[in-house]
């Protein structure tokens, strides 16, 4: 055991990315949105996420926020706009998909780190110079939307090997004139509007408005955050959801958008990519992204009760070394960015001072009192597969 001299670096649960300003504007015509806290409280919420988009390098410290739905056992759809570095027209920087993602400290999946998709041509092409990228690499929702506004990710664990379609189930898409019999069907949206705080879910029925040379327009509210989610219908005489399309824009400040709906000819690519036969493609080319895997450690509160959290991780420099310390809710978790190595001590303790997580592996002055730590190993492989473990790692703290 070995008594250090730690910096205390205190933490406060706070947003990963950076939020936009958007107007927020209620109208009592459209149908309320209505939070998901439960990821079983609508049925298709099980098989959407979050996408954190790193977009160039200049903007390596502003994370841009979309929504994804997974569409098959390995793959999701997004929009274009949101995974292309609009100043090169090549595929962003840093892609991440939080998968059935409820809300900051609400995460109860790991993330998978995109690597591999499809972009529409003519998106690649020329379309893209027609996007407004502000210096930041953020986008502007408020112009009219393409129909070539289109991408499909490969997201495939790195824990499990598996898709995550197949992990979680999709929601397959269908061609708008399959469906699209009769005046203003219903439709309805999950998505992470940036109007509201903590990137949370949110549900919403409405209108499909209109629709012209693939372009749907809808009554739901749609801000930054929304960009990418699929517009859901239901097929006759069915309660299952089907994607019609994707959410590419946003109008009346917010209070309509307009999706991208699917063809049958980009369904039949649709389909190529899923079977595997990228040579008979027509609409989409590759594109990379140059995702890094990283490991992330949260620590969960499954007390009754608040507790306190310090985590400290060795570094090749141990005068460099810095605790963390964090107060975390009841039934939430926090990630601590700052463990850069798969051994890492921690600290856990409820306001009282009383200790859980207990462990004496070493003990550490800080602020001239001495605390007591805990080893934690995070797995370096996988294990099934065997595969470098990358990803969230999740420690849960019972108080017993």
């Amino acid at each position: 055991m070995r008594l250090l001299n730690i910096t205390l670096f205190i933490l406060f649960l706070c947003s990963f990315y950076a939020e936009s300003t958007e107007h927020s504007v209620k109208n009592s015509a459209i149908n309320a949105r209505v939070q998901i806290k439960d990821i079983n409280q609508v049925l298709s919420a099980q098989n959407v996420g979050t996408l954190v988009v790193t977009t160039n390098r200049y903007s390596k410290d502003i994370q841009s926020i979309c929504t994804g739905i997974l569409i098959a056992d390995d793959y999701l759809m997004t929009a274009a706009h949101c995974v292309v570095d609009h100043m090169t027209g090549e595929g962003a920087l840093n892609v991440e998909f939080f998968p059935q993602y409820l809300g900051q400290g609400k995460q109860i999946r790991s993330r998978v780190f995109v690597e591999n998709g499809w972009v529409h041509k003519q998106y690649l092409a020329t379309d893209y110079k027609n996007i407004l990228q502000f210096k930041n690499g953020l986008v502007s929702l408020n112009r009219k939307p393409y129909a070539s506004d289109l991408a499909i990710l490969k997201v495939t664990s790195s824990q499990t090997g598996y898709g995550l379609g197949k992990q979680f189930g999709y929601v397959a898409p269908i061609a708008a004139e399959e469906v699209l019999t009769t005046k203003k069907p219903n439709v309805s949206l999950l998505s992470y509007p940036a109007d509201k705080d903590g990137n949370t879910l949110w549900y919403q029925q409405c209108h499909l408005t209109g629709h012209k040379s693939l372009i749907g327009s809808f009554d739901c509210q749609v801000y930054s955050g929304s960009s990418g989610a699929g517009l859901l219908i239901k097929t006759p005489n069915s309660d299952k959801d089907r994607v019609l399309g994707i959410v590419s824009s946003s109008s009346d400040n917010g209070l309509s958008g307009g999706a991208v709906l699917f063809s049958t000819e980009i369904i039949q690519d649709i389909q190529n990519i899923i079977k595997n036969r990228t040579e008979s493609l027509r609409n989409f080319s590759a594109v990379s992204f140059k995702t890094k895997p990283r490991t992330y450690v949260h620590i969960e509160n499954l007390c009754k009760k608040e507790i306190i959290a310090m985590v400290y991780s060795e570094e090749n420099n141990e005068a460099q070394a810095i605790v963390s310390e964090s107060k975390i809710p009841v039934n939430t978790s926090m990630m601590f960015n700052n463990i850069q190595s798969r051994t890492w001590y921690s600290h856990i303790r409820d306001l009282e001072g009383k200790p859980y997580n207990l462990g004496r592996d070493i003990f550490l002055d800080i602020e001239n009192k001495s605390y007591s730590f805990k080893k934690n190993v995070i797995p370096y492989r996988n294990i099934g597969n065997g595969s470098i473990f990358y990803g969230d790692y999740f420690l849960k703290v019972y108080c017993i």
